[in-house]
């Protein structure tokens, strides 16, 4: 008894030793080096704000504290970033990407596209990109299920904009009566029209903007129908995913393909195949920044999110969305084209 007891103590003496020997040849690697950081659209916006966020503190977190560096490369909502790292992106820890989470999808319309987005590395996500859709509180139809008997107008930006394909494919798995009206050019020009009554609500609209709306929701002028992700939002933890919404498993899979991109939102991305040891080192430091509340205050000061998902986690949900079958991703094309 006597022996086992040295023998434990003798193990929990070497353990931490032995974790920080694990780190010293991550530390010797980036001390001194320079990680270069693609943000897939231009200065100034959303991606880009949060992007330069996040590398201002993750450089803390990772052993050996290494310089970031921002390098805008705006073009075809991410896609020309996305082909970049991947095929010419180095291998060894030292690049970072942020895109536009719609490269994802871009992918199921356009095969030609020189990526694979579930063979990037997953390092974390500073914010998820929240979506919702809303009735105006006086519209005629209260719920998804009085949709279905009266006919809403519903205002939309673009035909490949989940403003419009959302309420289409509800028409069609659901039966809702929503008529799409396109030309809207921003979030704030379609609640302009609800607000006008042109309008009896939108089927997707950011939550950054409605938290422009304070006067919405203190006079509760409207109501959430339904956010556009995988899980629920936590600020609104009692409204249901447009997945839940349907009733069989191919809908299911196929509002999953739209909905990924709300969950994977502003991810921080490697090129694919890159060094193991570093992508550990990488999604601890991301976590770790996540967890800094330093990070947490400043992001709150410049009024950016930050929801973090874990890097593994991301790995798991975007190959899981990738594997779907050609039938289902049919489906999705199908259901949330034009009538």
């Amino acid at each position: 008894m006597k022996i086992k007891s040295i023998v434990f103590g003798a193990m929990a003496f070497v353990m931490p030793a032995g974790f920080a020997q694990a780190q010293e040849p991550i530390a010797d690697f980036y001390r001194g080096r320079t990680i270069t950081w693609i943000i897939g659209t231009g200065e100034g916006g959303g991606y880009d704000f949060s992007s330069r966020l996040a590398l201002q503190y993750l450089t803390k977190h990772i052993p050996g504290r290494p310089t970031i560096v921002p390098r805008n490369m705006p073009g075809a909502g991410s896609i020309a970033a996305a082909e970049y790292v991947f095929a010419t992106g180095p291998k060894d820890g030292t690049m970072l990407a942020m895109f536009q989470p719609t490269f994802i999808l871009e992918k199921f319309t356009n095969p030609e596209r020189k990526y694979k987005s579930e063979e990037f590395t997953y390092i974390g996500r500073v914010d998820a990109s929240d979506l919702v859709g809303f009735f105006w509180h006086d519209a005629p139809a209260k719920t998804i299920d009085d949709a279905k008997k009266v006919e809403m107008i519903i205002s939309a930006n673009a035909a490949a904009g989940t403003s419009a394909t959302i309420p289409w494919a509800l028409n069609r798995m659901l039966g809702t009566k929503f008529k799409v009206i396109l030309g809207y050019n921003s979030s704030a020009r379609m609640g302009l029209a609800v607000e006008a009554g042109e309008a009896h609500g939108n089927g997707s609209t950011s939550w950054d903007y409605l938290q422009t709306k304070q006067d919405w929701f203190d006079g509760n002028k409207i109501r959430i129908l339904y956010t556009i992700g995988m899980e629920r939002m936590k600020q609104l933890p009692d409204v249901p995913t447009i997945l839940e919404l349907v009733n069989n498993e191919r809908d299911r899979n196929a509002l999953k393909l739209i909905a990924s991109t709300s969950t994977v939102g502003r991810a921080v991305v490697a090129p694919p195949g890159n060094d193991a040891s570093r992508t550990q080192a990488l999604r601890r430091a991301f976590d770790a920044m996540s967890a800094d509340p330093e990070f947490i205050a400043d992001a709150k000061r410049r009024r950016l999110g930050a929801d973090h998902m874990s890097g593994e986690k991301l790995q798991a949900l975007v190959a899981d969305v990738a594997g779907q079958p050609a039938d289902i991703v049919e489906w999705m094309k199908e259901v949330t084209r034009k009538p």
